[in-house]
């Protein structure tokens, strides 16, 4: 009579294995038949037993190639897509309220006229819509890259842009007054746009109470979203948290930055003014250096990002000193028009670019310590992915005579 043998079958899934005695077992299968592929021999193995169809499954077997992501990201959840409807909505309401003023202006006045009236009402609306438009954009970015820190931020900015509406109706009414030629013309004017003007913050402020509830909803999602891509290991959790918030400050650095540049150089208005070629030689530098300090962070190149760092702090000085300048009436040249709006880009980009120099430390401490690899498969990937799952393992087997 031949031996019975005992196969032993251990499983990494919580599902049951249907065993080819018709028994289930879960985790552990002991299988007792007295005949086998050899003498004394049974061989089990996992990928003998019947596995599911989903789609999911199938592409990480072997062999089996996987399908092509879509590149156009969309948002697929019920709060990824209330975010982003709630954004369209804002932006198309806000910009197309400041685009009719616009407009309106532009046909009532003569739209060559380059006195200082229409320069400061085309450069106030103008910027505003800018960083709405940029704020969508960025919007679309972090739901596609499940940043939660970018969406925090966002409801910040949108909380700036708030306050920025307020305080650029002030600007507004004097550039109209101005625009107008006499106070009485210019309160009538101003009298026309005035509702308008004040709908926009109320119209941010709904939004941005929408979009506060959507990212405490979205904070949950993505948070175990990135659980799945780093794991369980906290401290490569907390490297990857600070690897975020420092890319989400540089994508808003970038649009405080631009918009103070863009204000002194309207205000300085001269090309044979000095200032006004370093200014605007500043701009491509600044875009450059924001640009270099995301690349050089993620591909972890401490000396390169140590000059970009360089770079920042020579531009935190420049802002420091417009602000200074912007109180003193004997140095503004020309800047005063812009006062209230100038100091208030120009105040958070010193913030903003102290808070990346401050991440950029961190970010370096953390450099050879596992995290690139992560960071070069979610660019590569486009979205976050499951790291751990994404390799495939072999047919696994135990045989025990």
């Amino acid at each position: 009579m031949r031996p019975e043998s005992l196969v032993l079958i251990t499983a990494p899934v919580s599902r049951p294995i249907q065993a080819a005695a018709g028994r289930s077992y879960s985790g552990v299968s002991y299988l007792n038949k007295p005949g086998a592929q050899s003498d004394n021999v049974h061989v089990v193995e996992f990928g003998d037993f019947g596995t599911p169809t989903s789609a999911g499954l199938k592409d990480d077997q072997p062999g089996t190639p996987q399908k092509r992501r879509r590149r156009l990201y969309i948002p697929n959840t019920l709060w990824t897509r209330s975010f982003a409807i709630t954004g369209i909505i804002e932006t198309v309401i806000t910009v197309g309220i400041e685009s009719w003023i616009i407009m309106s202006i532009s046909n009532r006045y003569d739209t060559t006229k380059t006195d200082d009236g229409t320069l400061l009402i085309r450069s106030f609306l103008g910027l505003y819509i800018f960083g709405l438009l940029y704020e969508l954009a960025l919007a679309y970015d972090a739901l596609k890259r499940e940043n939660t820190f970018q969406l925090i931020g966002l409801c910040i900015c949108n909380f700036g842009l708030l306050t920025y509406g307020i305080v650029q109706q002030r600007d507004i009414r004097d550039a109209m007054i101005k625009l107008a030629g006499d106070a009485t013309s210019g309160h009538h004017l101003w009298g026309m746009y005035r509702i308008p003007l004040i709908l926009v913050p109320v119209f941010l402020a709904v939004g941005t109470l929408l979009m506060v509830f959507e990212t405490w909803k979205l904070h949950g999602e993505f948070s175990w979203s990135i659980y799945k891509n780093i794991s369980a290991d906290l401290q490569m959790n907390r490297r990857y948290t600070t690897y975020q918030v420092y890319i989400a400050l540089l994508k808003f650095d970038f649009f405080f930055v631009f918009g103070t540049q863009l204000q002194i150089l309207l205000g300085v208005k001269s090309l044979d003014n000095s200032q006004f070629i370093s200014q605007a030689a500043l701009v491509p530098t600044a875009i450059v250096s924001l640009v270099l300090a995301a690349r050089f962070c993620r591909l972890e190149m401490t000396k390169a990002l140590i000059a970009v760092m360089v770079v920042i702090c020579a531009l935190i000085a420049n802002l420091t000193t417009i602000v200074f300048r912007l109180y003193n009436p004997t140095e503004n040249d020309g800047l005063g028009g812009f006062g209230s709006s100038l100091s208030l880009f120009a105040s958070v980009a010193i913030l903003l670019l102290t808070g990346t120099l401050l991440n950029s430390v961190l970010c370096m401490l953390n450099f050879q310590k596992g995290l690139k690899q992560h960071t070069d498969h979610f660019r590569r990937r486009g979205r976050g992915t499951d790291v751990e799952l994404s390799q495939t393992e072999g047919r696994s087997r135990f045989i025990l005579n």
